[in-house]
């Protein structure tokens, strides 16, 4: 079918003060919306204008609103006139009804995380998925009534829900990456169970998230995916067509039926556009730029449904529509100017950023003679000015040829180091952020003796982002300064939560409160390569140079494990004793957490904490974790009283399986998974026993680090540091099976070959999925350069001692993913380039 005319903007709907995250058709002149600003809204057609208007907010959620579901006249005994069923975060679900406005007519509670999809059945049933991986069932002639919960529907968060047309059944999707057709779970008219908790079909195809669902009228459903792609099922469960074409995670999708025949799919993604397919070959035929993220389309509206709605990050949504009476070419214009205007502003900072690059001096420079007649300098002059100077042989003096603009100059820090501007302001360090994949790349600044959490605080306040990224911000910032940066920084007001959004507690501590313990001195900070914590006490790296005649850093020894501080104890106790701990668990723990390292440990709290590694549920566990991780280096049987012995040692490695292993679903999810991946590389980089205890649980360990990190494009950044250093420790213990192994003594040796095949696959897929984009700026790839030097090391380190497996690395594509690392430009000088160098040679 033909495509034309295009679409062109109808109306936007302004009213919304965050994003909008969800939409439902009412009816062709009204739809509603959801947003993060906690509220739904209602919108009708205005009389006599063409575009649309706000008929009724409605307030009751708690927290943002993200699923949202129409119910039609007369579904639902008690909504005669119909409504809307909406879902949140706040975990609950409110059914709404006309005159759409004061507070819902029922709240439906049962779910134990966030809500995160809704539908309405045929029979007005209403169903609701969660995070929690279930699907709860709920009557519609009694409301708030849960008839049925099938718990563990997926093996992930249940995202996306449709209702069937033609039968009381629905379709989900999931974080699982599977589609599943649920029919007749609940015979609503008969009171009956069906017995159906199992689905009739599990549908496989999508290679990451099934984010959105949608039914195609005569042809099958529509879903959209992580992967880039939406598709086109048939009723029978076949793909029919796959749309690619986005350059980011696609989240929603629609179909849009023309009057007498034909149809189009539409998409929302992440990449800031919606696109409008041709269902019968899966070709695009048209392409919408939005100022946002587009999280939610709907088809369904305008006289004969051939308008749509799109929801935006921008808090916006938009009607667009084919018939040009319609089209208001004013907002249309005022659209475009915006688009524009940002594609001007985001090339100038990027001019502006390389301008930044050029080399600099200072004026001192200007008492030297030039290199040649017409030898040029850029100086920092005394009064703040950034100019231009030539060298005149002639005259044997430096000739000023004018200022230069959009170069830093003038302030300097203490040393003489250059300061950065921004926005009219001097800063030891301005970083650029990549907050999310497909968002605008952020400025965060920092001055040297700042509190970190006050600099995230104001970064995330500043860009209105969410304060459930103030961990990610707060180790951004102590992964990229030294450890000088923090000697004058006031923690005594720190207050920031990340598992909660409100309260004190950071796993591995952050910030100027932690320390770091060692065998033997060393340094303090192991979060970059520069600074990382090394037990034979260099300090000056990661992982010191060796004269090798090939080599630099492979493969990796023992005494060049890297260790993660010890955490804010303070803060730690009162992360466990919100959770619940006993007080006599509290001064065990109390009491683990202050004896130093030569001090003898009180037999009865190490039990105590063995038993709460043991009993306390995986979703409390991440502040034991931590505890734990700074006790490693109490292990070691040559410490005699002070040592904490082998029951607590497995207790310990059985805990950090069941966190990695955790879904990585519910609010302290990430805390596990980068609790237990830092427990491991600390356990694998103490002296003796430790490693013994961990290996047994290795495979468990890893698996579900592998899982829950490693495999998650939303993975935190500190997480999968977290596992490349784990991976780095695990290979500087691996038995060494080369031809060329020298002797060694095998009481130290824990790793066997089969734990170093699984670990090494693990950190090929890690480093294989956050390789930065292709085209990325070159200074997003700077984040990843730590991440990659561990990460490097370790498979290089695992090919060196393992020839079966360097064979599974080369299988794997290591070696082309070293050379995309040794040749790419934003590497270049870096220890990620050199230990690239060391993969090929030991791939060889």
């Amino acid at each position: 079918m033909s495509a034309s005319p295009a679409y062109a903007l109808r109306a936007e709907c302004r009213g919304h003060e965050d994003d909008v995250r969800g939409v439902a058709v009412m009816a062709p002149d009204a739809f509603a919306t959801c947003s993060r600003d906690k509220t739904v809204r209602v919108w009708r057609e205005a009389i006599g204008d063409d575009g649309y208007a706000t008929a009724a907010v409605c307030v009751g959620h708690a927290s943002f609103v993200t699923a949202l579901a129409f119910v039609p006249a007369n579904a639902i005994p008690s909504l005669p006139s119909g409504g809307v069923v909406s879902g949140g975060r706040d975990t609950s679900i409110c059914v709404w009804g006309e005159p759409m406005s004061g507070e819902p007519v029922a709240r439906l509670e049962g779910h134990s995380l966030d809500v995160t999809a809704v539908c309405v059945l045929n029979d007005g049933t209403i169903v609701s998925g969660a995070m929690d991986k279930s699907i709860k069932v709920w009557s519609g002639t009694n409301l708030g009534t849960c008839v049925k919960t099938l718990a563990d529907a997926h093996g992930s968060s249940v995202l996306a829900l449709v209702a069937l047309p033609e039968t009381n059944g629905f379709i989900s999707g999931s974080a699982d990456k599977t589609i599943k057709v649920w029919n007749d779970v609940w015979n609503d008219e008969s009171g009956e169970e069906s017995g159906a908790d199992k689905p009739s079909q599990t549908l496989l195809g999508h290679n990451d998230t099934v984010r959105g669902l949608a039914i195609m009228p005569g042809v099958g459903f529509l879903s959209a995916s992580h992967d880039c792609t939406a598709r086109l099922w048939s009723r029978d469960g076949e793909t029919a067509a796959i749309f690619a074409g986005h350059a980011a995670l696609v989240y929603s999708v629609a179909s849009i039926r023309f009057r007498g025949s034909g149809s189009l799919v539409v998409t929302g993604a992440e990449d800031h556009t919606c696109k409008l397919w041709n269902p019968a070959d899966g070709s695009c035929v048209q392409t919408l730029a939005h100022p946002g993220c587009v999280w939610a389309v709907a088809g369904g509206l305008g006289d004969s449904g051939p308008e749509f709605v799109t929801c935006c990050a921008d808090g916006v949504a938009r009607v667009w529509t084919r018939d040009a009476v319609r089209q208001d070419a004013a907002a249309q214009k005022r659209l475009d100017d915006a688009l524009l205007a940002a594609a001007e502003q985001k090339a100038q900072t990027a001019l502006a950023e390389q301008q930044k690059k050029i080399k600099t001096q200072g004026p001192e420079f200007l008492e030297r003679p030039g290199a040649a007649d017409g030898a040029t300098a850029v100086i920092r002059e005394a009064a703040g000015s950034v100019a231009a100077y030539a060298w005149n042989a002639g005259t044997r003096s430096w000739e000023r040829l004018g200022e230069v603009t959009g170069v830093e100059g003038g302030d300097a820090d203490a040393s003489g180091n250059q300061k950065k501007h921004l926005n009219g302001v001097a800063y030891d360090f301005v970083f650029d952020v990549d907050i999310a994949e497909g968002a605008p790349t952020l400025k965060l600044p920092f001055n040297v003796g700042e509190n970190p959490y006050d600099a995230a605080e104001r970064f995330l306040e500043t860009n209105g982002l969410d304060p459930g990224y103030r961990e990610q911000v707060v180790n951004f910032i102590t992964q990229n300064v030294g450890e000088d940066a923090f000697k004058n920084a006031k923690t005594s007001d720190v207050s920031a939560d990340p598992f909660t959004g409100a309260g004190a507690y950071v796993p591995g501590g952050t910030g100027g409160t932690d320390t770091t313990y060692s065998a033997g001195g060393g340094s303090t900070d192991p979060f970059t390569g520069a600074g990382a914590y090394v037990p034979s006490g260099t300090g000056s790296a990661a992982l010191p140079q060796r004269k090798r005649e090939l080599f630099r850093f492979v493969p990796a020894k023992p005494h060049q494990c890297v260790v993660f501080p010890t955490a804010a104890f303070d803060k730690m106790l009162a992360k466990i004793q919100s959770l619940g701990a006993s007080e006599e668990e509290l001064r065990a723990f109390a009491a683990c957490a202050s004896a130093d390292e030569t001090s003898a440990l009180d037999p009865s709290a190490t039990a105590i904490l063995t038993k709460a590694l043991a009993d306390w549920p995986v979703e409390s566990l991440f502040p034991l974790l931590d505890l734990c991780k700074a006790l490693c280096a109490r292990f070691d049987t040559d410490a005699g009283g002070a040592a904490l012995g082998a029951p607590a040692a497995a207790a310990m490695a059985a805990a950090c399986a069941r966190a990695a292993s955790a879904q990585r679903v519910g609010p302290n999810a990430d805390a596990n998974a980068l609790t237990a991946a830092r427990l491991f590389a600390n356990a694998f980089a103490a002296r003796r026993s430790p490693r013994s205890a961990f290996a047994s649980t290795a495979p468990m360990v890893l698996d579900g680090l592998a899982r829950n990190v490693a495999r998650n494009d939303d993975a935190k950044p500190a997480a999968r540091l977290a596992l490349a250093t784990a991976l780095l420790n695990v290979s500087a213990h691996c038995s060494d099976t080369s031809s060329e192994a020298p002797e060694k003594d095998v009481s130290e040796e824990f790793v066997s070959e089969e734990m170093a095949a699984q670990a090494a696959s693990v950190g090929a897929e890690l480093l294989l999925n956050a390789m930065p984009i292709d085209g990325a700026d070159a200074d997003s790839f700077a984040a990843a350069e730590v991440l990659f030097f561990r990460g490097l090391v370790a498979l290089g380190t695992f090919a060196a001692k393992s020839p079966g497996t360097k064979a599974s690395l080369r299988d794997l594509g290591v070696a082309e993913l070293a050379e995309a690392v040794r040749s790419h430009e934003a590497f270049k000088g870096g220890n990620a380039v050199r230990a690239a160098e060391d993969v090929k040679k030991a791939l060889e």
